[in-house]
């Protein structure tokens, strides 16, 4: 079965996005472990700034995931990959 030009460049954007969306997810759990480090020490100025920071890596996270959906109902014959 032949595919289409609009399919391979989804394929490749998905792959774009599961890349970005592991290295989001990596941030967002390096950000929540240097809040609750900051937290332990009593350190709140930090704590607030990594926090901060966890929620707006997030939402940026939900964003890609979002994306990547809209991708795989646009396409669906798109390979399922895992991300990490």
């Amino acid at each position: 079965m032949e595919v289409s030009s609009d399919e391979a460049q989804a394929r490749v954007f998905a792959d774009m996005l599961e890349t970005e969306i592991g290295t989001a997810s990596t941030r967002v759990e390096e950000s929540e472990e240097w809040a609750r480090k900051a937290s332990r020490v009593g350190d709140s100025r930090s704590q607030a700034w990594h926090s901060e920071e966890a929620r707006t890596l997030r939402r940026t996270l939900y964003e890609l995931h979002r994306q990547l959906d809209a991708l795989r109902t646009r396409f669906p014959g798109m390979t399922t990959h895992t991300y990490s």
